[in-house]
């Protein structure tokens, strides 16, 4: 489950989508809804492989190639409360 939480929306949309079509391929009751289906499926099955393989973290040129920013924590500028009570 871990894995599919990892992955990007469009990816899983088309993971639903590929279950979707296969779901719908296997109780379908006529013939030709099934072969449709099943291109359904398979064009679904090619789009969700190229994009799994090509997504952009994994390119060199991608945001997660670049070293990690590191940030300070700047400190508070509070002034501490002064009771004029006294005074």
């Amino acid at each position: 489950m871990e894995f599919f939480h990892s992955l990007t929306l469009d990816l899983k949309l088309l993971a639903a989508g590929i279950v979707g079509c296969a779901l719908l391929a296997l109780f379908s009751g006529s013939r030709n809804a099934e072969k449709r289906y099943l291109l359904v499926l398979v064009v679904l099955s090619v789009a969700g492989a190229y994009r799994y393989t090509h997504l952009p973290d994994r390119d060199k040129g991608g945001l997660a190639a670049a070293e990690p920013v590191h940030y300070e924590k700047m400190p508070d500028k509070h002034v501490p409360l002064v009771s004029t009570s006294s005074k």
